[in-house]
């Protein structure tokens, strides 16, 4: 029986070795996707229950953060089935069809991915538009976000389904003809887009906050409400670190490893931050001593929130995320 082949020499001095599976990120990593999944399905239906049963106001954004927490689900599912196909492990340890198989585990994953980004964003620009909705310069604004978010998510699925001609080559090492684009680039694209559009999403909604009529104590906490669903910026800054050093080294393999890991994150992390701003509404309706009652405050303030301003977006604050 012939001896397996690696996909690249190993380093002077290093045997391969084919049975060297990395037990500590495989086993991180199952223990991420397994508490973040759990925890981000409790905010998800907590989220549901309450625009369903409490506020009595489903909406499309709803929809949008339901489909972003499957797309979630698959690709958390890939990335701890690719730990069978070489994700932590050295290049030099991986034969040919392992290899083979590898590519297109991660590809599947980044290609779902992400529609899971996009998605999970698209729902808080959903929520900032009923909120801003009297307020025509962010009405138009959130429209241009979702289309510019729209437009480069299915950029970059395209740049990575047809990245190389023929498409077969993208997880076939054995085929050498043809030609692909710079793949890396594009993986590091996606994180640089999401970290931006994540940075914006946060900084949107803080003029309109600062005008309404409301104690400083409450525009904290309504920025806060506003900003807890953007908290992605951090995961997806550590993302992009690791993304970094990735897309440059030789041993990709190994270095996924680690990288996996912020991904894990952060995908659990963007239902999470989607759902908290309900969190407000569901403990005042089943444990309302946890909640401080601001409802005089808000009733004594609601004569005139905005100045100039209609007092539609108070009361939607109100009714719907509950300041």
């Amino acid at each position: 029986m012939a001896a397996p082949v690696p996909v690249v020499p190993a380093p002077p001095g290093v045997i391969p070795d084919f049975d060297s599976p990395n037990i500590w990120l495989r086993t991180a990593n199952r223990v991420i996707v397994v508490v973040g999944l759990s925890i981000s399905l409790a905010c998800l239906i907590m989220r549901t229950y309450t625009k369903a049963r409490i506020i009595r106001r489903l909406w499309w954004d709803d929809l949008c953060i339901i489909v972003a927490w499957i797309f979630v689900v698959v690709t958390q599912t890939l990335i701890l089935y690719g730990y069978n196909y070489g994700i932590g492990v050295h290049i030099w340890d991986l034969t040919v069809p392992t290899f083979n198989m590898w590519q297109k585990v991660v590809l599947a994953a980044a290609i779902i991915y992400i529609p899971a980004l996009a998605f999970a964003k698209l729902a808080i620009i959903m929520l900032y538009y009923r909120l801003l909705n009297p307020l025509q310069p962010y009405r138009r604004l959130l429209w241009l976000l979702a289309i510019i978010i729209i437009s480069y998510s299915t950029a970059l699925m395209l740049a990575l389904i047809f990245a190389c001609h023929p498409i077969e080559r993208a997880w076939n090492a054995a085929i050498t003809t043809g030609s692909c684009i710079d793949r890396p680039a594009v993986y590091l694209a996606t994180a640089i887009t999401n970290t931006v559009s994540d940075v914006v999403l946060f900084v949107v909604p803080i003029p309109a906050v600062v005008r309404l009529h409301l104690p400083m104590t409450q525009k904290i906490g309504v920025i806060c409400i506003f900003g807890v669903g953007c908290l992605t910026i951090v995961t997806s800054i550590l993302r992009l670190a690791t993304l970094m050093p990735l897309v440059t080294s030789p041993d990709a393999t190994y270095k996924l490893g680690l990288a996996s890991i912020f991904i894990n994150i952060e995908a659990n992390f963007i239902i999470i931050c989607g759902c908290l701003p309900y969190a407000r509404q569901f403990l005042r309706h089943h444990a309302p001593k946890c909640i401080r009652d601001r409802s005089r405050e808000l009733s004594s303030d609601e004569s005139h929130p905005i100045r100039q301003q209609p007092s539609a977006a108070p009361m939607r604050l109100r009714d719907d995320i509950e300041i």
